[in-house]
Formats: C-alpha cells, sequence, structure tokens
C-alpha cells in the first residue's frame, strides 16, 4: 500500500556507532545494547529506529528520502532475558507542520489498521497542548514528570493532591490541569470544555489546526474510527505536534503509535519536519495466533507408493485456498498429529488417498 502513495522502501543497518544514542539520550526511553567492533569502536544495536532514519534523511536531504517506510527490528536491554528483539513495520514523511502532511500519515495509519481489522480506531492528541500549559509553570521537573503519568493513567485524583497547595499556579490553571485527564472524545466536545477555561492562544490555535484535520478526515473516514484523547502524553523532547495511537478489536494494547517530531532535525541541524508511525507487528503474532488457530487445514500421511498422484491431490486441496502438509507414514506416529491443529486428516497409501 505505501508504494502506492510513492513511499521508497529503505534498509537500516542494524549497528550504529554508541555516540548517536548517547547524544540523543532525551529522545530514547530504553536501554542499549553495545558491543565492540574489530577497530576499536564502540556499537550499539539499533534500540530506536526514527534516529536511524533521521540520521539517514540528514546526510541526504533530498526527495528521494521524503518519503519511505521500512520494515526493521530494534533491540534493547532486559532485565530478566537479556535483550528484546521487536519487529516494527513503519512509515515516515519529511516536511515541515502542515495539515495536509499530516492528514496523509493519519489517513494511511487508518488504512493500515483496517487491513489488520477493519473494527479499528485512531487516537489523536497534540504534543504542544501539554506543553503550551506547563512550559511556564513553576514547578520542578520530577514533578512534571509526576503529573505527566497522572495525566496518561487519567488520575485526577493524585493530580489535585499533588496541586491543591501550590499557591503559584492560579486557580484557572490548576481547574484546567485537573480537566485534562477527561479530555477525550468528539473534538467538538472537548473544544467547548476547554473553552471553559481561559485557554492561552496556543491553545487556541492548536484547536484550529486539529479542527482543520479532523475535517478533512471525516471526508474519506467515519467518525467512529476517529477519537481524540488530550490525556495523551509523550516525550515531550521528541514529539512537537500531532500524536497518535492504534487500536484493533480483540487486541487490548496500543499497536501502531506515533506522531510529528520536528526537534530531532534541529539536533542534526536540519531545517526541516517529520510525521510519521509504526505497526509494533510483534506484538501481532499472538493475535494472529488467536484468529486462526490453524496451522494448515490438512494432513497427509503418505507412503511411497505414486508421487505423482499425490502431488495431484495436493495440488486440488491447494487450489481450493486450503494450506496442506505432507508427512511420510514411516516417519510419522499416530501422537505427532497432536502437535498441529488443522481440520482433516488423510492417509495416501497405494495411490488412494483416504480420509482419516
Amino acid at each position: 500500500m505505501y508504494d502506492s502513495y510513492g513511499y521508497k522502501r529503505i534498509s537500516l543497518p542494524s549497528f550504529e556507532e554508541y555516540d548517536l544514542y548517547n547524544e540523543n539520550k532525551d529522545f530514547i526511553d530504553r536501554n542499549v545494547l553495545t558491543v565492540m567492533s574489530p577497530n576499536g569502536k564502540l556499537l550499539a544495536l539499533r534500540p530506536d529506529i526514527t534516529l536511524s532514519v533521521a540520521k539517514k534523511i540528514s546526510k541526504d536531504q533530498s526527495l528521494k528520502y521524503s518519503k519511505i517506510y521500512y520494515q526493521e527490528n530494534t533491540y534493547n536491554l532486559t532485565k530478566y532475558v537479556g535483550y528484546d528483539e521487536n519487529e516494527q513495520l513503519g512509515i515516515e514523511l519529511i516536511g515541515k507542520e502542515s495539515t495536509f502532511l499530516d492528514f496523509e500519515i493519519v489517513d494511511l495509519a487508518i488504512k493500515s489498521l483496517d487491513i489488520i481489522n477493519e473494527k479499528s480506531m485512531i487516537t489523536l492528541s497534540h504534543a504542544r497542548f501539554i506543553s503550551s500549559i506547563f512550559d511556564n509553570l513553576n514547578l520542578e521537573y520530577e514533578i512534571k514528570e509526576e503529573i505527566f503519568d497522572c495525566i496518561n493513567k487519567k488520575n485526577s485524583h493524585d493530580i489535585r493532591k499533588i496541586l491543591e497547595n501550590n499557591k503559584f499556579i492560579s486557580e484557572n490553571v490548576k481547574q484546567l490541569i485537573y480537566k485534562i485527564p477527561e479530555l477525550s472524545g468528539d473534538l467538538e466536545d472537548i473544544e467547548k470544555e476547554l473553552l471553559k477555561y481561559e485557554v492561552n492562544d496556543d491553545i487556541k490555535k492548536i484547536l484550529l489546526e486539529l479542527k482543520q484535520l479532523n475535517n478533512l478526515l471525516f471526508k474519506f473516514h467515519k467518525k467512529s474510527k476517529i477519537v481524540f484523547d488530550f490525556s495523551i502524553v509523550k516525550n515531550l523532547n521528541y514529539y512537537n505536534g500531532i500524536i497518535l495511537q492504534g487500536y484493533i478489536e480483540g487486541f487490548p494494547n496500543v499497536i501502531l503509535t506515533g506522531g510529528r517530531y520536528d526537534k530531532l532535525f534541529e539536533k542534526f541541524g536540519v531545517d526541516t519536519g517529520a510525521v510519521g508511525f509504526a505497526i509494533l507487528t510483534d506484538s501481532l503474532k499472538g493475535y494472529y495466533k488467536d484468529e486462526d488457530k490453524n496451522d494448515f487445514e490438512i494432513l497427509i500421511a503418505y507412503d511411497n507408493s505414486n508421487f505423482e498422484k499425490l502431488v495431484e491431490f495436493v495440488n486440488d486441496f491447494q487450489d481450493k485456498g486450503l494450506r496442506v502438509r505432507t508427512e511420510n507414514i514411516e516417519n510419522f506416529k499416530e501422537n505427532d498429529s497432536e502437535i498441529f491443529n488443522y481440520n482433516e486428516k488423510y492417509l495416501f497409501k497405494n495411490g488412494n488417498l483416504i480420509k482419516k
């Protein structure tokens, strides 16, 4: 699908110089797995794909790489297993913030989710909504992070406990912050709720941008596909615009995540921006296993009597769209069938196929 929109598939190195991640600690939140190269350079197995993309784009600032997609793995250290390897399928659209570029990414995100399961939903937010409220507040970093955690968990009660005795924040701003965990649903309803407070000009601008995006999305997608949730707080050192998360029915966790991350290119000294998303394909392995409990539909235990006839039977089943596994009778024990899930078992003996 991404090819049909002019996106170019790229490959990325599994190893990067460790300095890439050490110099961009603000952008990654996982432990890095390091190795020493034969020439003495400290390398890291890639813990994050976007940094590798930004590095590549920064070196080759041409339209050739302004729309790219990838299917790559990330690696990070874990406490018990040692390290984790996770596959992602993602796309990146390079360009400064605009309604159309954000629309293209959200549109592709919705279509990607629909391919996995038509009963899907995208949730949208905006990083600057949170930063416009908190940037000028006289709060320590740790306190802000604690409040952000409460917002993500929709925990208004604990936010009140943190802020109720703070004399440096106006009552209007406090009430607005208490309300953030509840700001989800239809964008018009959220706007009505926000305008009950004295919101700053930046928030008004964000609402206008999101309404323009929302109106365009509704021209091509059902309203039930799109939900806004301003309680989504992601790395504000990384994201500076739209944020998106994707869900499908029957799967409780986020399977698609992304947003606009112009700040990353500033770190590379490049005057551009980018927006994109990644589908956490490794997370879907259990989902597809549940969806299709069969390893295959047909199991054939065969003798060596007539291979030509056996192939004809296998082809007939496959022409009907069925998956077929063949096993030689000499190597096949009766209890081996318990290893597999299938619909029907056949015995091919003396050139004849017999259903068991």
